[in-house]
């Protein structure tokens, strides 16, 4: 295999990451003041994750058992300042908290070489903006796709380019009788997020690797905003109520419009199977009709992917309310309601894009752009909450519902119209011209009528809930020291438009697989100038999203060796045959280091929510060091 040099300032940076965590031997609270008013913590880790079986057919790049596919070098240093003692402004609480995110994923720059050749194969093809219309990027133009997709920029500091790192959270506490105040850059979260984070959608996520809660912890994986939030504590007891609270935030959309990142199509080892770009182009100019015809008129087919970033703007605020409180004295209970950008973009066709392509007759040498633009849409968000601790199961009971409305779908004759692309002025003249020549059983050729020049968004209505039991207790057979931890939920969604407007939606442009590869999503099959004005989008090539999609999860841990090891295991079942099983191996040698050992055994049906990765079994080895 090809591998690739050390070399750049990202791998000496990743290099001091793994040098400083080998050296640490131990940990002590570092505070810069005798009160204890300023303190220093800090977490770094280095982790390798390796393939535990060989790839299927439609995974691109393929890869190996054994493999290395990942090796992330992350430290997250924190500062807190205590201010109370310090302001004249009779504050109950003034506080600031800073928290920092470096992070380097080397595998591109040394390790497994497929995935460098794929950076360098799509070079130039992908692009991110906030304009409304997808920029024309040559080949030529080369780009390094992971500071888009995997190096989060900051709104308000700058670019991934012009700093290090990312202010993960910088906020201040003000805090004055009932009312607390937090301004600054935060993470909120009023969903339940045990495993796959279904109904956590008020901060973005960075799944860049892979599954949140899968392949990279929750928390570490949701992106904080910059957000002004404030809570206010309405009474103590008011009949069956108590600690009644009051809370609302404002992502201000001129401010920070970040929405959640997707693994870098064709080259991430935790991208989606994609089809055959060439299969596309053979679907708009099918090989019988010939390249020779084609060529003079439409030059070179490029492929492009558009990240549609949405506009810095306060149309795109996001914001969101909640009351909460305890009833009965037993339940503890909320309801809400926020807006937010959908956790999962769409992908919709833009128009051909022939500004490049050759003058018809000229015979010049251009290129025109096929462009799949990825939609990051609005949606509001309705839900409730509430727990309580029942005596007869002797655990606590957890029920959460939660209602997205106008959430960005996908219909495949919708979002990706194969035929709409026939439709342009350009593509009618090419017929035409070649229709002088040829004829079809002696009648003039086919011409593709009017209809949509591009895909457009629909969307749906979807019914989230948890239905989540958690409990303590003790296995003397297999733990005669320490209680087991067990939490476990069903979680559940309904796409309410599919059951009451008889629309058929798919999951999220999806192609199902093939014995090489995914479908094309065209019926591209013995396509030619005969029946060229055929060719339409064949909405059973992308994957099911059935009406009602379920899956079961539950994890377990207990304490060994006085806390130091610390075993445990998960499991996601899919109701539609889908399933995934972490196990983890934590071993504490010290109060600042830790090793972990994770293996992450995925399989089962091509379906939500796990299944396009089914083939992604690997064990991560990881190195924690910790400054508390």
């Amino acid at each position: 295999m090809e591998r690739i040099g050390w070399q750049g300032t990202g791998s000496r940076r990743g290099a001091a990451v793994l040098v400083t965590l080998l050296c640490a031997s131990s940990a002590q609270a570092f505070f810069l003041d005798a009160a204890r008013d300023f303190e220093i913590r800090m977490r770094a880790y280095s982790e390798a994750a390796f393939a535990a079986e060989d790839s299927q057919p439609q995974t691109k790049p393929a890869r190996a058992t054994g493999q290395l596919i990942a090796h992330r070098n992350f430290f997250n240093p924190e500062f807190d300042a205590k201010l109370t003692r310090y302001q004249p402004f009779a504050l109950d609480d003034f506080s600031f908290h800073l928290a920092l995110w470096g992070f380097y994923d080397g595998i591109y720059d040394y390790g497994t070489g497929q995935y460098a050749r794929a950076i360098r194969h799509i070079q130039g093809r992908l692009s991110q903006g906030h304009t409304e219309t997808a920029p024309v990027t040559r080949t030529d133009t080369l780009i390094d796709p992971r500071k888009q997709y995997e190096y989060q920029g900051d709104p308000v500091l700058g670019d991934y380019g012009e700093i290090p790192f990312r202010i993960n959270e910088a906020y201040v506490n003000y805090s004055k009788g009932p009312l607390f105040l937090r301004i600054g850059r935060q993470a909120i979260s009023w969903g339940e997020s045990d495993t796959i984070a279904l109904l956590d959608a008020n901060n973005p996520f960075n799944q860049t690797l892979g599954i949140p809660g899968v392949f990279q912890d929750v928390d570490e994986a949701r992106i904080p905003l910059w957000t002004l939030r404030g809570t206010y504590k309405l009474f103590e007891a008011w009949g069956p109520i108590s600690s009644a609270f009051a809370e609302a935030y404002l992502v201000p959309g001129s401010i920070d419009t970040t929405v959640s990142q997707v693994p870098l199509p064709l080259a991430s080892p935790y991208s989606p199977p994609q089809p055959d770009p060439q299969a596309l182009v053979n679907g708009l100019i099918p090989p019988s009709i010939g390249t020779a015809l084609v060529k003079p008129f439409l030059g070179r087919i490029q492929l492009g992917l558009y990240d549609h970033l949405p506009s810095r703007s306060m149309a795109n605020s996001r914001y969101g309310v909640r009351l909460g409180g305890v009833i009965a004295r037993d339940y503890t209970t909320s309801v809400w309601f926020y807006r937010t950008f959908a956790s999962q973009p769409v992908p919709r066709f833009q128009p051909l894009d022939l500004s490049h392509a050759p003058v018809v007759t000229k015979g010049k040498t251009g290129f025109t752009q096929l462009i799949t633009e990825l939609d990051h849409g609005l949606e509001n968000v309705f839900g409730g909450s509430t727990s309580f601790f029942s005596e007869k199961l002797d655990g606590i009971v957890r029920a959460e519902v939660e209602y997205f409305a106008n959430e960005p779908a996908f219909i495949p004759s919708q979002n990706i119209p194969f035929e709409a692309e026939l439709r342009t002025p350009q593509i009618r003249k090419l017929i035409n011209s070649i229709e002088k020549s040829q004829s079809c059983n002696g009648k003039p050729c086919p011409l593709v009528g009017a209809g949509p020049m591009q895909g457009h968004i629909p969307h749906a209505d979807f019914l989230r809930f948890e239905l989540g039991y958690d409990r303590f207790f003790f296995f003397r057979p297999l733990n005669p020291s320490n209680s087991f931890t067990w939490v476990n939920a069903y979680v559940g969604q309904w796409n309410a438009s599919e059951t009451f407007s008889n629309q058929d939606f798919r999951f999220g442009g999806q192609q199902k697989p093939t014995s090489t590869g995914v479908r094309t999503g065209a019926n591209t099959a013995n396509l030619g100038l005969k029946t060229i004005a055929l060719l339409h989008t064949v909405d059973t090539d992308f994957v099911d999203l059935y009406p009602y999609e379920s899956f079961f999860q539950s994890h377990i841990q207990t304490d060994y060796w006085h806390g130091r090891f610390t075993p445990a295991l998960t499991a996601i079942i899919g109701l539609d045959g889908t399933w995934v099983f972490p196990v983890d191996l934590t071993f504490r040698y010290s109060d600042a280091l830790l090793f972990d050992l994770k293996y992450v055994g995925i399989g089962g049906a091509f379906n939500f929510p796990t299944g396009f990765f089914r083939d992604r079994s690997q064990f991560a080895l990881r190195l924690t060091y910790l400054l508390n």
